[in-house]
């Protein structure tokens, strides 16, 4: 008699229709432009519920699903209203990017971040600075989407982390090589719509089993009262941390590469404008639903050996192993959606940047030269994640905050400032990274702040202090 296990039966099904939508995607893809624009961007045609939706699942990865619900587990109802600071994400992005970052991607073809700042800067230095960074930064940050991924796997499923790792990257490289940018929004915006779905149900399932809100936050209150405060048990929540967490998880975030993309795809001004608002709608929920779900598991599970463990111990004991299954898809839906996105982008950044721009290659050459270094991208992320490094969580948030101190204020500064120029856009990026990683890897705070906010303060000053003093140099 064979046995059959329900959970892992319902992932490989969820992993299959992924793959086929991908292939759907695919086939749907326009045939009049050239490689590099096709496969790396798709074209211009992201109506507004593809493009919110899409751009919601990109912002959402592990940590939403997994650490921070963990979090909400550990300091309570405090981290929820702490996590709600995210919501303005897709409404700032699509605001202050949306309009003058569309047109200007249609009327110059750009294809990538890169390619904007190529023709808005014509800096060599800059180009390098900015493609390193951002390979870099996603290289870090895919192996730990890839090691949750696999983790997920193993503690739910019970396979070994090795074949979940296989099975997870795996499905997320053939679907991207599948249908390369189209493909990915797409199924970027299927996976939005199964994270919300999943985590309404699961939130229905804690508050059945656990008598209700006020049955559930009276237990909590009387294990810890600070699990009720807005400050966290402990206090841990003080007003710099507060402002810290509003400057890395929200306003840096406007100028991330992999969301950024996202804008460039849209059809039109009116889909950029039905996306702010459908995707600030859902980024609420899939940003307070899945926190909630964490704080208020307290209660129900409070012998957990680590806090992260919450969101699929609930699924596991609330439900039967076929449900639980379903569930599983929604932070796995997180995971891939975030992993497919990164893994295109620095695809695309070592491909379509430094090899088609510097060397004559053939249609036929371009496909051969993507599908190679995809394979060894996520070749070499998988070995790292094999045994990742202990602080990999740390490279994570450093990888964060340093493609925000580099991406920021050149995007934003460049888009608006007609005068900015690339020597300014260069100390920017330069002077940023130079205070945010030994603050970062250091552990300093100055005033009890996060790295990101001084950096990105000096990564400011920088700016305008070389663009007055290039433009002196001008009048003279």
């Amino acid at each position: 008699m064979i046995s059959v296990n329900p959970i892992l039966v319902s992932i490989v099904i969820y992993l299959v229709l992924t793959l086929l939508v991908s292939r759907f995607a695919a086939n749907r893809a326009g045939g009049d432009e050239d490689f590099s624009r096709k496969y790396f961007l798709g074209g211009q045609f992201m109506g507004g519920g593809v493009l919110a939706l899409s751009l919601v699942a990109t912002y959402t990865s592990a940590s939403s699903f997994i650490g921070g619900p963990g979090a909400a587990y550990t300091f309570g109802l405090g981290w929820v209203l702490l996590a709600v600071i995210q919501v303005p994400v897709v409404m700032l992005t699509l605001g202050v990017l949306g309009p003058r970052l569309w047109t200007l991607a249609k009327e110059s073809k750009a294809v990538t971040i890169l390619d904007i700042f190529r023709d808005r800067y014509h800096s060599k230095a800059l180009l390098w600075l900015a493609g390193m960074s951002l390979v870099a930064g996603f290289l870090g940050m895919i192996v730990v989407q890839f090691t949750s991924g696999a983790r997920l796997l193993n503690v739910m499923v019970g396979m070994s982390y090795a074949n979940g790792l296989f099975l997870f990257v795996g499905t997320v490289v053939v679907y991207t090589l599948w249908g390369g940018f189209r493909a990915v929004s797409y199924t970027d915006a299927i996976q939005g719509l199964i994270m919300l779905a999943g985590m309404v149900a699961l939130l229905l399932g804690v508050l059945a089993h656990g008598g209700g809100m006020a049955n559930l936050t009276s237990q909590m209150a009387s294990i810890d009262p600070g699990l009720v405060q807005p400050h966290g048990a402990g206090g841990f929540m003080s007003w710099p941390f507060l402002f810290s967490f509003w400057i890395l998880v929200c306003f840096g975030t406007i100028g991330l590469p992999h969301t950024v993309l996202r804008v460039m795809a849209a059809k039109d001004g009116k889909a950029i404008a039905r996306a702010m608002v459908l995707g600030t709608a859902v980024t609420a929920l899939v940003t307070f639903l899945p926190h909630l779900i964490g704080a208020l598991g307290r209660p129900l599970v409070p012998e957990l050996s680590s806090p992260d463990e919450i969101m699929p111990t609930l699924m596991l004991r609330l439900f039967s192993p076929w449900v639980a299954g379903l569930l599983l898809a929604a932070p796995i839906a997180a995971i891939m959606s975030s992993v497919d996105s990164m893994l295109l982008q620095a695809t695309s950044t070592l491909v379509n940047d430094l090899a088609i721009r510097n060397y004559s290659l053939s249609e036929g050459q371009q496909k051969w030269l993507t599908r190679v270094i995809t394979i060894v991208v996520a070749g070499v992320c998988t070995l790292l994640a094999l045994n990742p490094p202990q602080m990999i969580i740390w490279l994570n948030m450093a990888a964060f905050g340093a493609l925000q101190v580099v991406f920021l204020w050149p995007l934003v500064l460049g888009l608006f400032w007609p005068a900015a120029s690339s020597q300014a856009a260069l100390a920017s990026m330069v002077l940023g990274l130079a205070f945010y990683l030994p603050q970062t890897f250091l552990k300093i705070k100055i005033f009890g702040l996060h790295a990101i906010v001084s950096s990105l303060l000096a990564s400011l000053l920088a700016f305008l202090l070389v663009q007055v003093i290039c433009a002196g140099k001008k009048r003279e």
